[in-house]
């Protein structure tokens, strides 16, 4: 992949159906892309970036927020789904979505992102199952990682996720 032909930038309400399409066809199902459509839908979404080659879409990472209820006040955000095209997986284009995507949260001073995602795949940049200890969450084990992007986080938590992963 050459980073001249993809231009990673911030999607905006339009990119949606694109977006929902890619979700589908990089997942083989529908699950992820109405996760997708819901959070906008009920306004749960944080952000997302997408990757635009010769005006399609070709990956989008997105991010919201996670309610916490704790001791103390936490600023957290989760971070799916990631969708690649089929035919550019395995080119590092997951990989600039979500370093890029990680700044951006950084940058809004979250302090925590949550990932439930390949075991092999997230600790690569990072996340890591340890980062979840002292979270109460619906989904634990391997796949449940997080990393930490600003200090000052709780070390107990309860994690509310958006209801777009629980409707349907």
């Amino acid at each position: 992949m050459s980073d001249h032909d993809i231009t990673l930038r911030l999607s905006s309400e339009d990119d949606l159906p694109a977006i929902k399409t890619l979700n589908d066809l990089a997942f083989g199902q529908e699950d992820e892309g109405l996760i997708v459509e819901r959070l906008y839908e009920n306004d749960e979404a944080l952000l997302a970036l997408v990757a635009e080659r010769d005006g399609a879409l070709v990956g989008h990472i997105q991010f919201f927020p996670i309610d916490t209820s704790g001791m103390l006040p936490a600023k957290f955000a989760g971070l799916g789904p990631m969708s690649v095209h089929p035919d550019l997986q395995g080119t590092g284009l997951g990989g600039e979505l979500i370093g890029a995507g990680l700044k951006e949260v950084k940058a809004l001073g979250f302090q925590k992102v949550f990932v439930l995602g390949h075991a092999e795949y997230y600790p690569r940049f990072g996340f890591s199952v340890d980062e979840t200890a002292g979270m109460a969450a619906p989904w634990g084990g391997p796949h449940f990682m997080a990393i930490e992007l600003n200090p000052g986080s709780p070390p107990l938590a309860e994690l509310h996720y958006p209801s777009a992963f629980f409707e349907g």
